[in-house]
């Protein structure tokens, strides 16, 4: 083994042992549900949404905002966990309101031309964040796993194709370290896992499932791709330090919070399960 490929080993460890942490709390999450469930969507929620906020506004800065932020994406989620739904659309109509406010005053004393900026970026949080987690509060264990790990599978073979036969750049501006090869290898792996997946635990047959599985893959790599972006467009590696080797939360769950819904909505109309 050449020490290039000794060093590259060396910084994958803290990536593999954080990855395998995070699956075993998952299970964990999952066989108890209830309660505990509910805890770790909220924690999900409130550290991904700190890290969304810190991209903007720093670390320290506007706290008041963030906690307002914060308390409004946890009602949105136990609303929903407690089958109001309806209660989590108004938490996001007060988010509005108060951003709203935040502007109005802000503007009217300092009259910053980036007053209505922040305070849009108060509202994005909660409808990116919170809004797009609220499916994991009621999809079942069967659903959530399907969804899960066919984000998991997607990312492991994008990654695994990616450093071994990445050459061409999937799209340099956005995200300067991602592959076309690395795209496609995503694609099949995640349409295998969901065809499988499908003819085991599915109602419908593993054709339907190949299909579900393109447009999952589809959502999980624009939802990877936006994070992308944001990062970029703030000049931030990653949105957090959180996790040895995977950088912050949002890091890892900016492709669950675009696929997570769609599976939600699809599945309410096709019945895949």
């Amino acid at each position: 083994m050449n020490s290039v490929s000794r060093v590259s080993r060396i910084q994958e460890a803290p990536r593999i042992a954080t990855g395998l942490a995070l699956i075993a709390a998952l299970a964990g999450v999952l066989l108890l549900r209830g309660w505990t469930l509910l805890f770790a969507v909220l924690l999900v929620s409130s550290l991904c949404l700190w890290e969304f906020y810190s991209l903007f506004w720093g670390p320290k800065k506007r706290l008041t905002s963030r906690i307002f932020g914060l308390a409004l994406g946890c009602a949105m989620i136990v609303l929903t966990w407690n089958r109001r739904p309806q209660d989590a659309l108004v938490c996001l109509g007060a988010g509005f309101v108060l951003a709203s406010m935040s502007f109005l005053f802000r503007w009217d004393v300092v009259e910053e031309d980036s007053a209505f900026a922040s305070s849009g970026i108060f509202l994005v949080g909660l409808a990116y964040v919170p809004l797009l987690l609220l499916p994991a509060t009621y999809l079942s264990n069967v659903k959530l796993i399907f969804v899960l790990a066919a984000v998991g599978v997607s990312d492991t073979a994008a990654w695994f194709v990616g450093t071994r036969w990445g050459h061409h750049k999937l799209w340099p501006r956005v995200s300067p370290h991602k592959s076309s090869e690395g795209a496609i290898g995503s694609l099949v792996g995640c349409v295998i896992f969901c065809s499988v997946y499908g003819a085991i635990f599915g109602k419908l047959g593993w054709f339907s499932f190949a299909l579900l599985g393109i447009v999952v893959n589809a959502f999980a790599q624009l939802g990877d791709l936006f994070e992308s972006a944001l990062k970029r467009s703030v000049h931030v590696k990653d949105s957090g330090n959180i996790l040895p080797g995977h950088g912050g939360m949002l890091d890892r769950a900016d492709s669950i919070l675009f696929a997570m819904p769609m599976v939600a909505v699809v599945d309410e109309w096709f019945f895949f399960f």
